[in-house]
């Protein structure tokens, strides 16, 4: 009798062990007990058009530096030699020129946050030691454009202005250094 319940226990034994093998347990993981089903609420459908319906927003607070503003007889000229400057030393960066009545305005820059032109400012005073960082409602296109996907930036019509006169680089380097008083 007791070799029977020994042979027993161990048939229950090999029979537990067997039921633990690792392809029956992926076997019963992978059949779903029950069924998903979806619903789509009203709300949340109207919602979506809602959102999608509503108009796009073209404008955001950002922030721009503001390299030359003047607006004295030589303005024009002094605004095309801080451009020719800044884009001789920094020809990773959109600069922008444009014209407000009675001045002339440098930009340079598109930024979200104050910390990012801040970092940009330091990088710019070393030419330009009056630049400063300016406030303004930018373009949110500026910001969604990947470079290679289109073809040049648009420009506003302000920035369209042309140089009638083209200076060389001393006497960029010169003027630079007539408009723009070092920082002490």
């Amino acid at each position: 009798m007791r070799r029977i319940a020994l042979m027993f226990i161990a048939l229950v034994a090999a029979g537990t062990v067997a039921a633990q093998s690792t392809e029956q347990v992926r076997h019963r993981l992978a059949k779903a007990p029950g069924e998903v089903v979806v619903v789509e609420q009203a709300e949340a459908a109207a919602a979506v058009k809602a959102v999608d319906g509503r108009a796009k927003r073209e404008k955001v607070a950002g922030y721009t530096i503001l390299l030359f503003s003047d607006n004295s007889p030589l303005a024009r000229e002094n605004a095309f030699k801080a451009k020719e400057a800044f884009e001789h030393n920094f020809r990773d960066t959109k600069l922008t020129m444009y014209y407000e009545s009675p001045s002339f305005y440098v930009t340079a820059g598109a930024y979200l946050t104050m910390e990012e032109a801040v970092i940009e400012l330091n990088r710019f005073r070393q030419i330009f030691p009056k630049a400063i960082v300016q406030s303004k409602e930018l373009e949110v296109e500026q910001f969604t454009k990947i470079e290679g996907l289109h073809d040049k930036p648009r420009r506003s019509e302000e920035s369209r202005i042309e140089a009638d006169t083209t200076a060389t680089e001393p006497e960029v380097d010169s003027l630079v250094g007539k408009i723009f008083e070092p920082v002490q």
